[in-house]
């Protein structure tokens, strides 16, 4: 997919994401839907939890909470101890 379909905040704010985030969302359009409508704290703890996932299956949990088939399954994402 050719940069140029995303919009602006996309082509400039891709590079600070998490390659094992930013993927996700420039091939899946329900994640990157489901990411978009977060608030920006939200979005900030979803990064940070990428941030801190250490082995794909912990990457695959937090992505999979951001598919449109579980919506109800974001608030999984925050569970455990805290960020920082």
């Amino acid at each position: 997919m050719d940069s140029s379909n995303f919009p602006n905040n996309y082509s400039n704010s891709f590079s600070n994401l998490p390659l094992g985030l930013g993927v996700p969302l420039a091939m899946n359009d329900g994640v990157r839907e489901r990411f978009d409508h977060l608030s920006e704290t939200e979005k900030e703890h979803v990064i940070l939890k990428c941030k801190d996932a250490r082995t794909k299956g912990e990457m695959d949990k937090i992505i999979d909470s951001l598919s449109p088939e579980d919506r109800d399954e974001i608030n999984a994402v925050f569970d455990g101890p805290g960020i920082g």
